[in-house]
């Protein structure tokens, strides 16, 4: 079943189905004359229950949300539905490990730069718990017991190549969340995969300009986990190809204040 980035139809999953998006959204700047060069795929996949809610997961916000701002530019969501868009729960940090197999010098500064501009963005405290084994792969469990313990798997930024993920053959990086709707409707992110091309990003980082655009990919990427799709309109981040910006633009902050306006999830 494909969907488009952004897909804002409803969609009626139960509990205990999880809807993954799988790497869903690419950007590229190293390559030329790309329309969208990500499949968007969801797959309907079986958990058991869920891990026990998290123990840093609180009743009340970590960071205030995001101002709201105003603007014209665009923005869509990765998915949504009647009961509003799939995010990520504001009342518990947002936990990030990173594999650095291919990754290239000063990697985990651009991966902190980008971090602090979307959790600024985003109103989501996200915190780096440092490196993983875990390679790049087709998909991954939204719970490893084996090397992340009874929780939700963090979000994995892979450090890889087009030979391990072949879809990076037409991007630099690729990124998307998995996603569980709750009995009430609601859908919540749970855990994310960003799969960034070493090699390529160097290739970009020998550019005079090349550590803003190597972040603004890993910020494109991270938005994309975080819930935002493609934006339609020029000029904004989130556009397929970035158009040419290295920050945010004024949908792409709309956007994300848009997905701050959740409660806290208290279910799982």
């Amino acid at each position: 079943m494909s969907i488009g980035a952004g897909s804002q139809r409803a969609r009626a999953f139960s509990m205990p189905l999880v809807l993954t998006l799988l790497l869903t959204g690419g950007l590229l700047w190293a390559r030329q004359a790309l329309k969208d060069p990500i499949d968007h795929i969801a797959t309907m996949v079986s958990t058991g229950a869920p891990p026990p809610r998290a123990s840093d997961a609180g009743l009340g916000r970590v960071m205030p949300p995001p101002q709201q701002l105003g603007g014209s530019g665009d923005y869509t969501f990765m998915m949504s539905n009647g009961r509003g868009p799939a995010a990520y729960d504001p009342c518990r940090p947002l936990h990030v490990v990173v594999n650095h197999e291919q990754a290239p010098a000063g990697a985990d500064q651009l991966v902190a730069d980008a971090v602090a501009q979307v959790s600024a963005a985003s109103g989501l405290a996200i915190v780096m718990d440092g490196p993983t084994d875990e390679l790049a792969a087709d998909s991954r469990p939204t719970v490893d017991r084996t090397r992340y313990g009874n929780r939700w798997s963090p979000v994995l930024i892979a450090w890889t190549t087009h030979a391990r993920d072949a879809r990076l053959g037409d991007a630099v990086g690729i990124g998307g969340s998995q996603v569980l709707e709750a009995p009430d409707g609601r859908l919540w992110n749970i855990t994310g995969t960003i799969h960034l091309d070493g090699p390529a990003m160097s290739e970009i980082l020998a550019r005079p300009d090349g550590p803003q655009r190597a972040t603004a990919v890993i910020v494109h990427e991270l938005v994309h986990v975080v819930g935002l799709g493609h934006a339609a309109g020029d000029g904004q981040l989130m556009t397929v190809d970035g158009s040419g910006r290295t920050t945010l633009g004024d949908g792409d902050l709309r956007g994300l204040a848009e997905l701050a306006n959740v409660p806290c999830n208290t279910v799982f």
